[in-house]
Protein backbone atom coordinates (compact mmCIF):
# COMPACT_ATOMS: atom_id res chain seq x y z
CA UNK A 1 0.00 0.00 0.00
CA UNK A 2 1.05 3.39 -0.63
CA UNK A 3 0.09 6.31 1.08
CA UNK A 4 0.59 10.12 0.64
CA UNK A 5 -1.37 13.20 2.31
CA UNK A 6 -2.76 16.11 0.22
CA UNK A 7 -0.43 18.70 2.54
CA UNK A 8 2.17 17.93 5.22
CA UNK A 9 0.96 20.95 7.25
CA UNK A 10 -2.73 20.92 7.20
CA UNK A 11 -4.34 17.68 6.82
CA UNK A 12 -8.06 19.06 7.71
CA UNK A 13 -8.47 19.38 3.73
CA UNK A 14 -7.75 15.80 2.83
CA UNK A 15 -5.66 13.05 2.66
CA UNK A 16 -4.75 10.34 0.12
CA UNK A 17 -4.33 6.29 0.31
CA UNK A 18 -3.02 3.98 -2.57
CA UNK A 19 -4.78 0.09 -2.26
CA UNK A 20 -2.63 -1.29 -4.88
CA UNK A 21 -5.65 -0.05 -7.87
CA UNK A 22 -7.62 1.74 -5.93
CA UNK A 23 -7.54 5.43 -3.98
CA UNK A 24 -9.00 6.57 -1.36
CA UNK A 25 -9.23 10.18 -0.81
CA UNK A 26 -10.41 11.02 2.61
CA UNK A 27 -12.08 14.33 3.46
CA UNK A 28 -10.98 15.97 6.54
CA UNK A 29 -13.03 17.73 8.98
CA UNK A 30 -12.60 21.08 7.41
CA UNK A 31 -12.75 20.35 4.01
CA UNK A 32 -15.58 22.86 3.43
CA UNK A 33 -13.81 25.32 4.92
CA UNK A 34 -10.55 24.71 3.52
CA UNK A 35 -12.50 24.39 0.03
CA UNK A 36 -13.69 27.67 0.33
CA UNK A 37 -10.39 29.28 1.32
CA UNK A 38 -8.63 27.69 -1.45
CA UNK A 39 -11.60 28.47 -3.94
CA UNK A 40 -8.83 29.80 -6.60
CA UNK A 41 -6.17 27.28 -6.82
CA UNK A 42 -7.75 24.05 -5.50
CA UNK A 43 -5.54 21.53 -5.72
CA UNK A 44 -8.60 18.91 -4.88
CA UNK A 45 -9.26 19.74 -8.99
CA UNK A 46 -5.98 18.74 -9.82
CA UNK A 47 -6.48 15.61 -8.58
CA UNK A 48 -9.21 14.37 -9.72
CA UNK A 49 -7.23 14.93 -13.07
CA UNK A 50 -4.53 13.06 -11.61
CA UNK A 51 -6.60 10.17 -11.24
CA UNK A 52 -8.31 10.34 -13.97
CA UNK A 53 -4.95 10.11 -16.02
CA UNK A 54 -3.64 7.16 -14.01
CA UNK A 55 -4.28 4.14 -15.21
CA UNK A 56 -3.02 2.14 -12.58
CA UNK A 57 -5.97 3.63 -10.63
CA UNK A 58 -9.17 1.28 -11.12
CA UNK A 59 -11.36 2.82 -8.58
CA UNK A 60 -11.85 6.16 -6.47
CA UNK A 61 -12.91 5.37 -3.02
CA UNK A 62 -13.90 8.55 -0.73
CA UNK A 63 -14.68 8.93 2.54
CA UNK A 64 -16.27 12.02 5.00
CA UNK A 65 -14.62 12.86 7.69
CA UNK A 66 -17.29 11.74 10.75
CA UNK A 67 -16.02 14.92 12.80
CA UNK A 68 -17.14 17.14 9.69
CA UNK A 69 -19.30 20.14 9.75
CA UNK A 70 -22.78 19.42 10.92
CA UNK A 71 -26.35 21.27 10.51
CA UNK A 72 -25.49 24.16 12.93
CA UNK A 73 -22.12 24.89 11.91
CA UNK A 74 -23.30 25.13 8.68
CA UNK A 75 -26.24 27.41 9.48
CA UNK A 76 -23.79 29.86 11.43
CA UNK A 77 -21.22 30.24 8.85
CA UNK A 78 -24.18 31.00 6.59
CA UNK A 79 -25.51 33.47 9.02
CA UNK A 80 -22.19 35.11 9.35
CA UNK A 81 -21.40 35.05 5.55
CA UNK A 82 -25.14 36.86 4.77
CA UNK A 83 -23.88 39.31 7.74
CA UNK A 84 -20.70 40.23 6.05
CA UNK A 85 -20.27 42.17 3.35
CA UNK A 86 -19.28 39.66 0.86
CA UNK A 87 -19.10 41.04 -2.56
CA UNK A 88 -20.56 39.01 -5.92
CA UNK A 89 -17.36 37.89 -6.98
CA UNK A 90 -16.24 35.80 -3.40
CA UNK A 91 -19.89 34.33 -3.29
CA UNK A 92 -19.63 33.57 -7.12
CA UNK A 93 -16.38 31.70 -6.63
CA UNK A 94 -17.55 30.09 -3.29
CA UNK A 95 -20.54 28.54 -5.85
CA UNK A 96 -17.88 27.89 -8.23
CA UNK A 97 -15.49 25.71 -6.14
CA UNK A 98 -18.29 23.31 -5.21
CA UNK A 99 -19.99 23.06 -8.84
CA UNK A 100 -16.26 22.10 -10.10
CA UNK A 101 -16.10 19.65 -7.19
CA UNK A 102 -19.42 17.81 -8.36
CA UNK A 103 -18.77 18.35 -12.06
CA UNK A 104 -15.22 16.43 -11.72
CA UNK A 105 -16.90 13.44 -9.64
CA UNK A 106 -19.65 12.84 -12.67
CA UNK A 107 -17.22 13.43 -15.27
CA UNK A 108 -14.32 11.04 -13.60
CA UNK A 109 -13.64 7.87 -15.99
CA UNK A 110 -13.14 6.23 -13.11
CA UNK A 111 -15.71 4.16 -10.25
CA UNK A 112 -16.40 6.47 -7.43
CA UNK A 113 -17.65 4.92 -4.53
CA UNK A 114 -18.65 7.04 -1.98
CA UNK A 115 -18.73 5.91 2.23
CA UNK A 116 -20.54 8.47 4.72
CA UNK A 117 -22.00 8.57 8.34
CA UNK A 118 -23.02 10.31 10.70
CA UNK A 119 -24.86 13.76 10.40
CA UNK A 120 -24.88 15.23 6.69
CA UNK A 121 -25.19 18.59 5.20
CA UNK A 122 -26.66 18.55 1.68
CA UNK A 123 -23.58 19.27 0.45
CA UNK A 124 -21.88 16.16 0.81
CA UNK A 125 -25.04 14.47 0.47
CA UNK A 126 -24.89 16.19 -3.37
CA UNK A 127 -21.10 14.62 -3.28
CA UNK A 128 -22.36 11.27 -2.77
CA UNK A 129 -25.13 11.75 -5.53
CA UNK A 130 -22.43 12.86 -7.91
CA UNK A 131 -20.55 9.28 -7.42
CA UNK A 132 -20.94 5.75 -8.53
CA UNK A 133 -22.08 3.67 -5.57
CA UNK A 134 -23.08 5.10 -2.06
CA UNK A 135 -22.81 3.29 1.20
CA UNK A 136 -23.70 4.97 4.81
CA UNK A 137 -23.44 4.05 8.30
CA UNK A 138 -26.65 3.17 9.81
CA UNK A 139 -26.55 5.72 12.30
CA UNK A 140 -26.55 8.24 9.88
CA UNK A 141 -29.00 11.42 9.32
CA UNK A 142 -29.41 13.14 6.40
CA UNK A 143 -30.03 16.70 7.67
CA UNK A 144 -31.39 20.18 5.67
CA UNK A 145 -29.89 23.22 7.54
CA UNK A 146 -31.02 25.40 4.47
CA UNK A 147 -35.27 25.27 5.62
CA UNK A 148 -33.77 26.82 9.09
CA UNK A 149 -32.48 29.97 6.88
CA UNK A 150 -34.25 30.24 3.96
CA UNK A 151 -31.71 29.37 1.44
CA UNK A 152 -30.95 26.26 -1.12
CA UNK A 153 -28.61 23.62 -0.68
CA UNK A 154 -25.85 23.64 -2.97
CA UNK A 155 -24.36 20.93 -5.24
CA UNK A 156 -26.85 20.03 -7.76
CA UNK A 157 -29.13 18.19 -4.96
CA UNK A 158 -32.40 19.05 -6.47
CA UNK A 159 -30.98 18.13 -10.01
CA UNK A 160 -29.76 14.06 -9.13
CA UNK A 161 -32.79 13.29 -6.61
CA UNK A 162 -34.88 14.88 -9.78
CA UNK A 163 -33.35 12.01 -12.13
CA UNK A 164 -33.50 9.27 -9.73
CA UNK A 165 -36.54 9.80 -7.88
CA UNK A 166 -38.71 11.80 -10.01
CA UNK A 167 -40.64 15.44 -9.80
CA UNK A 168 -42.93 14.34 -6.87
CA UNK A 169 -40.12 12.04 -4.42
CA UNK A 170 -37.48 14.75 -4.64
CA UNK A 171 -39.95 17.59 -3.92
CA UNK A 172 -41.78 15.88 -1.11
CA UNK A 173 -37.70 15.32 0.03
CA UNK A 174 -36.56 18.44 -0.01
CA UNK A 175 -39.58 20.46 0.99
CA UNK A 176 -39.85 18.57 4.05
CA UNK A 177 -38.35 19.73 7.96
CA UNK A 178 -37.38 16.39 8.77
CA UNK A 179 -34.32 14.52 8.74
CA UNK A 180 -33.57 11.26 6.37
CA UNK A 181 -32.52 8.25 8.64
CA UNK A 182 -30.22 5.67 6.66
CA UNK A 183 -33.20 3.02 6.49
CA UNK A 184 -35.58 5.72 4.79
CA UNK A 185 -32.30 6.88 2.10
CA UNK A 186 -32.28 2.97 1.71
CA UNK A 187 -35.89 2.91 0.68
CA UNK A 188 -35.48 5.44 -1.71
CA UNK A 189 -32.66 4.21 -3.10
CA UNK A 190 -30.51 7.36 -3.20
CA UNK A 191 -28.14 5.17 -1.30
CA UNK A 192 -26.73 1.33 -2.14
CA UNK A 193 -25.96 -0.24 1.45
CA UNK A 194 -26.56 0.50 5.33
CA UNK A 195 -23.96 -1.02 6.76
CA UNK A 196 -22.76 -0.69 10.97
CA UNK A 197 -20.35 1.90 11.48
CA UNK A 198 -17.38 -0.44 12.68
CA UNK A 199 -17.37 -2.28 9.16
CA UNK A 200 -18.39 0.45 7.51
CA UNK A 201 -14.66 1.20 5.16
CA UNK A 202 -13.93 -2.36 5.02
CA UNK A 203 -17.33 -2.91 3.46
CA UNK A 204 -16.91 -0.02 1.14
CA UNK A 205 -13.33 -1.37 0.40
CA UNK A 206 -14.35 -4.55 -0.38
CA UNK A 207 -17.00 -3.10 -2.84
CA UNK A 208 -14.31 -0.77 -4.27
CA UNK A 209 -11.98 -4.17 -4.92
CA UNK A 210 -14.94 -5.86 -6.56
CA UNK A 211 -15.36 -2.94 -9.12
CA UNK A 212 -11.90 -3.09 -9.86
CA UNK A 213 -11.89 -6.25 -10.68
CA UNK A 214 -14.13 -5.94 -13.53
CA UNK A 215 -12.76 -4.82 -17.24
CA UNK A 216 -12.04 -1.15 -16.69
CA UNK A 217 -13.17 -0.54 -20.41
CA UNK A 218 -16.91 -1.79 -19.96
CA UNK A 219 -17.60 0.07 -16.65
CA UNK A 220 -16.37 3.27 -18.46
CA UNK A 221 -18.41 3.00 -21.00
CA UNK A 222 -21.39 2.21 -19.43
CA UNK A 223 -20.63 4.46 -16.93
CA UNK A 224 -20.92 7.45 -19.84
CA UNK A 225 -23.93 5.78 -20.94
CA UNK A 226 -25.59 6.05 -18.03
CA UNK A 227 -24.30 9.31 -16.90
CA UNK A 228 -25.46 10.78 -20.37
CA UNK A 229 -28.61 11.78 -18.70
CA UNK A 230 -26.64 14.54 -16.93
CA UNK A 231 -25.60 16.38 -19.97
CA UNK A 232 -27.76 19.33 -18.41
CA UNK A 233 -26.30 19.32 -14.95
CA UNK A 234 -23.27 22.07 -15.57
CA UNK A 235 -26.17 24.38 -16.84
CA UNK A 236 -28.05 23.51 -13.84
CA UNK A 237 -25.77 24.34 -11.30
CA UNK A 238 -24.91 27.64 -12.57
CA UNK A 239 -28.82 28.15 -12.34
CA UNK A 240 -28.70 27.42 -8.68
CA UNK A 241 -26.00 29.38 -8.09
CA UNK A 242 -27.63 32.29 -9.74
CA UNK A 243 -30.92 31.59 -7.56
CA UNK A 244 -29.01 31.26 -4.35
CA UNK A 245 -27.05 34.28 -4.95
CA UNK A 246 -29.82 36.32 -5.67
CA UNK A 247 -31.70 35.12 -2.58
CA UNK A 248 -28.86 36.33 -0.54
CA UNK A 249 -28.67 39.75 -2.63
CA UNK A 250 -25.60 39.09 -4.42
CA UNK A 251 -27.27 40.28 -7.76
Amino acid sequence: MKKETASDKNQDFYLVERHDDITILRLGKNFLFESIERAVNNPLLDFFDHVSKNDAIKVLLITNCPEKIGSDEYIDFCRCTMATEFDCKSIHRMCNVFDQLILKLVGLNKLVVHADCGEIIPLFLNVSLACDYRIIATHTVYQKPYLKIGLLPKGGGPFFLCNMLGYARALDLLISSENLSALDALKLGIVNQVVPHKILEDTALQIAKDFASKPMRSLAALKRLIRYSMKDLEDNLNFESRELMRMIGAL
